[in-house]
């Protein structure tokens, strides 16, 4: 987490926010090697692996695990190919401050080391009728781990179906200076209890 906010101040943030100021994106790795912490990010979560040579990464992942020469090294043989790899995910994000907020995974999006290749305001999909910004408690989603803020929908299959239609385009032209172009238009103001 980002150390500048307490998990207290995020939410109270995130809650002050309108439903216009979070956007359905595709994220995609900017295909340099991955740390320690990001690779273990990667292969706990289901990440897609995008681009022409899809099956032959997947096919020399199998290779590398069963190989009797190449067992030894298979984790950072792995490591090394998802480095190199275009890696995409569906994220919900906002800004906070000059950062850019993932509502989905409750993290700080690293545009260092990832782009935005694709996004939409959520208000074109949902508004408040079919959609909110609220706070969840670990016995409401016991995956979480503590009171944290998502997006809270009525209908999955609109997020599916954008990820669905997006998540595999052909370009990968980096819109991230025009998605910081777009939001820096809009405020938030915290508010304390």
């Amino acid at each position: 987490m980002n150390k500048k906010y307490t998990q207290e101040e995020l939410n109270q943030i995130l809650l002050s926010k309108p439903l216009n100021e979070f956007y359905l994106a595709i994220i995609e790795n900017r295909q340099e090697l991955l740390t320690d912490e990001e690779y273990d990010e990667i292969t706990k979560k289901e990440k897609i692996i995008y681009g022409d040579n899809k099956d032959e990464v997947e096919a020399l992942f199998k290779k590398i695990e069963t190989d009797k020469q190449t067992k030894d090294f298979s984790s950072n043989l792995i490591k090394l190919v998802y480095s190199l790899a275009q890696i995409r995910h569906m994220a919900i994000l906002t800004t906070i401050g000059d950062d850019v907020y993932d509502i989905g995974s409750a993290k700080f999006e690293d545009l260092k080391r990832n782009k935005i290749i694709h996004y939409d305001n959520l208000t074109n999909y949902y508004n408040e009728t079919n959609a909110r910004i609220k706070i969840f408690t670990p016995e409401e989603e016991p995956q979480l781990q503590q009171k944290t803020v998502l997006v809270d929908v009525d209908d999955e299959s609109i997020i599916q179906a954008y990820e669905n239609s997006h998540i595999y385009q052909e370009e990968s032209e980096d819109l991230t200076n025009s998605f910081f172009d777009e939001t820096r238009k809009k405020t938030y103001t915290l508010k304390f209890k």
